[in-house]
């Protein structure tokens, strides 16, 4: 009897036999370089697409900044673009010359400004949420990618749910105090560069650029440690920053990974608005995560994981001949 031929299933497709693993294929935790980082992106790619869908929706507050950045509820309104605008205005008025006309015609230019409206304070107050979304999703993400990078099996949904219950309180704890790092050190980064008008205040750009390159190495750790080991949140933030100079070549190369892969968006935003919007919520949070976990995890396991192996085998020797002499 001849063998009934299997009908195509869109549906199915994703649960044929692939063609598996070469067995000379390169174990990635094992020598973690920066080629063999490519081959594992490329190989985990698919993975990644579902990886920052998790990413975008788990975090949807993001949704409620944009709308309120958007402007679609505010007051459209017109601002002047010059600061001297309004003593132009004034000797216009008082005086109206071709001198004062010319000047008129070029600082007088117009740009639209939008005013809020109690409705976009409320999607400006509803972000708030992201609080409450960021240390779990960051957890469940976290937990996807070094199961990726162990060549353990990854069922999405249960590992991403399941590492956000086994973690929620201190996930939930260590969000928030990232939120706020990233703000605050962001906030001065950002204030000290635009008030470059002093000796102290490039004294204090620098400092505070260099706290924000420091506590963004140690973000590299903070959720591998918080899913790996049993630890306060003092502690994970301790080992953490250990870790941010132990591992300080990994680390740059990290940084200028997320660099690299920012100013590729930037790149791609300018040349073609659409795809530079569309990228961040396909691949490019996805990648950051996966390049963190490529950077911080092998270091973890060099300086916390294999030392209590090594210590736990060599206590079992020790106990073996007493075993034997019974």
């Amino acid at each position: 009897m001849a063998k009934e031929k299997k009908k195509f299933n869109w549906f199915n497709r994703y649960n044929l036999d692939g063609k598996g693993v070469d067995r000379d294929e390169p174990k990635f935790l094992e020598n973690p370089t920066l080629l063999n980082f490519f081959k594992f992106y490329w190989r985990k790619l698919s993975r990644l697409l579902s990886v920052n869908l998790l990413m975008v929706f788990g975090n949807f507050p993001i949704f409620f900044y944009f709308i309120y950045k958007a402007g679609y509820f505010g007051v459209e309104s017109s601002a002047p673009y010059y600061q001297n605008f309004t003593a132009l205005y004034g000797a216009e008025l008082m005086k109206n010359s071709p001198v004062t006309s010319a000047l008129y015609g070029i600082f007088g230019i117009q740009v639209p400004i939008t005013a809020n409206t109690g409705t976009t304070l409320i999607f400006l107050g509803l972000t708030a949420l992201l609080l409450f979304t960021f240390g779990p999703v960051n957890v469940g993400i976290t937990y996807i990618c070094r199961n990726m990078l162990r060549e353990e099996p990854v069922f999405m949904m249960q590992d991403f749910f399941g590492a956000i219950k086994r973690n929620f309180k201190q996930g939930l704890l260590l969000g928030m105090l990232d939120l706020a790092a990233i703000f605050m050190l962001g906030y001065d980064v950002y204030y000290f560069f635009n008030n470059l008008t002093s000796t102290s205040m490039y004294i204090m750009f620098y400092m505070s650029l260099l706290m924000f390159i420091i506590y963004f190495m140690m973000r590299f750790y903070m959720y591998h440690i918080l899913i790996t080991f049993d630890l306060s949140i003092f502690k994970i933030l301790k080992n953490s920053l250990i870790f941010s100079f132990l591992g300080i070549k990994r680390n740059l190369m990290g940084l200028l990974g997320f660099v690299i892969v920012l100013a590729f968006n930037y790149l791609l935003f300018g040349f073609y608005t659409p795809i530079g919007i569309i990228l961040p919520f396909i691949i490019v949070p996805a990648t950051m995560m996966l390049i963190e976990t490529y950077v911080a995890y092998p270091k973890i396991k060099e300086y916390m994981i294999d030392p209590y192996y090594s210590e736990e085998t060599e206590a079992d020797a020790e106990t073996e001949p007493e075993a034997d002499a019974e």
